[in-house]
């Protein structure tokens, strides 16, 4: 078991505990502005995303199982694997990056940790389901469309919490937690 100097120690403790002492809803209007517009972009790209794949498959098992197989009826040729590695790569590095910055947000809120825990472990639970869906429908059977739209039900609901409850502690309480800031200030 390795020493360490009380300094060391008290540095360890805040970085594991980041957000003990800044919390959304003791920030400045400006700061709170800024969170609210990235969680409003952020649902704009969700919502575009529902548009864009709706487009694509209509949403319907048939639609998403043709979209990576490919069907006569469409004419559509499968996802070849070079173009589910290009589509896995892009989301591989882009969809965890904006779910920690979604799960930073829910982190400095004052909600449980129970919350917090739950709310990140199924938004990543369904990046991760996403992400594998598209091989396992080209590969292995077109039943695992379900796989897919339950990684897209994970990942909409957890955004939904991650952008719900920083909304609600930033612009609707009305008493700032630790700053003693009076609603003045705010």
């Amino acid at each position: 078991m390795a020493c360490f100097s009380a300094t060391e120690e008290g540095a360890l403790y805040r970085m594991r505990n980041f957000n003990t002492r800044f919390r959304l809803r003791d920030s400045d209007k400006q700061i709170r502005l800024l969170y609210t517009l990235f969680l409003f972009l952020i649902l704009a790209g969700f919502t575009f995303s529902f548009l864009w794949a709706h487009s694509m498959t209509g949403l319907s098992p048939q639609g998403i199982a043709d979209h990576y197989r490919g069907s006569d009826s469409t004419f559509g040729e499968p996802m070849s694997f070079r173009e589910l590695a290009e589509v896995t790569h892009f989301h591989l590095f882009t969809m965890p990056v904006v779910f920690i910055i979604l799960a930073h947000v829910l982190y400095l809120t004052a909600t449980t940790s129970a919350i917090k825990i739950g709310t990140t472990w199924m938004a990543f639970g369904g990046v991760m389901l996403d992400l594998l869906s598209p091989w396992l429908i080209s590969y292995v059977s077109p039943l695992f469309f379900l796989t897919m739209l339950m990684g897209d039900v994970f990942m909409t609901v957890g955004f939904l919490i991650m952008m719900a409850i920083p909304l609600y502690e930033m612009w609707v309480l009305e008493q700032p937690l630790m700053s003693g800031k009076t609603n003045e200030d705010r």
